[in-house]
């Protein structure tokens, strides 16, 4: 229990609803996609205020409801600075961008299966990690059918990079906030791990996941 409500735990019924509306907006996404095609200039439109409304609503609920701690209301999470990466991207339509962001946005899948630290849907924090990772998710998807947008061989090496800056600017900020940013303060696995093994071995991960994401997206670009 928190002062603010329980956090949602695996498969529960909140964590069930997370999931079930993402299948649900995924598969409208997949089916239509000829019609998402048609209607790219609307529908980006209609993601950005989508996109923006989530921003706002999660920076009010910290400013209001939990006080804005630095160590936990800055847009540091990875999931939040894929969000900002999406708005830049659907402004721009920038290529190096849209790499960026759909790789990134691989770990959103991981938190989004195995939720750590996350309120449940009534909370206002919960409703915007149900539309921050919603949007997350599917934008990679989108940019494809929409605007024909492609991850090459070799741009998780090249990704890759930048997500080692964002470790070392996350541990940074941790150290000066006692912050959990990159959940290295409670860490979903491995919790007794220091960070001289952990941070490494995230990053051994994070190669792996990317090299995966590269190939899922590249199988999924021939289909779509």
């Amino acid at each position: 229990m928190t002062e603010y409500g329980d956090y949602i735990t695996l498969f529960n019924l909140d964590h069930i609803i997370f999931i079930v509306g993402l299948i649900i907006i995924g598969a409208v996404l997949f089916i239509k996609r000829d019609t998402v095609k048609e209607n790219s200039k609307m529908i980006t439109v209609v993601i950005l205020i989508v996109s923006i409304f989530q921003q706002i609503l999660l920076y009010s609920s910290y400013y209001f409801i939990l006080d804005f701690d630095l160590g936990e209301s800055l847009p540091l999470q990875i999931s939040r600075v894929n969000t900002i990466l999406g708005i830049i991207f659907l402004i721009t339509k920038n290529e190096k961008v849209f790499r960026v962001l759909a790789l990134f946005g691989l770990f959103a899948w991981l938190s989004y299966l195995y939720p750590s630290r996350v309120y449940g849907i009534t909370h206002p924090i919960g409703w915007s990690f149900f539309i921050n990772h919603l949007v997350t998710l599917l934008l990679p998807f989108y940019g494809i059918i929409a605007y024909n947008m492609k991850i090459k061989t070799m741009d998780s090496l090249k990704v890759f990079p930048w997500f080692v800056l964002y470790v070392a600017v996350a541990y940074f900020v941790n150290m000066l906030t006692d912050g959990n940013y990159f959940y290295m303060k409670h860490k979903p696995i491995f919790a007794e791990l220091h960070d001289i093994f952990y941070i490494p071995l995230s990053l051994v991960f994070t190669l792996m996941l990317f090299m995966a994401g590269e190939w899922m997206y590249k199988k999924v670009q021939k289909v779509l």
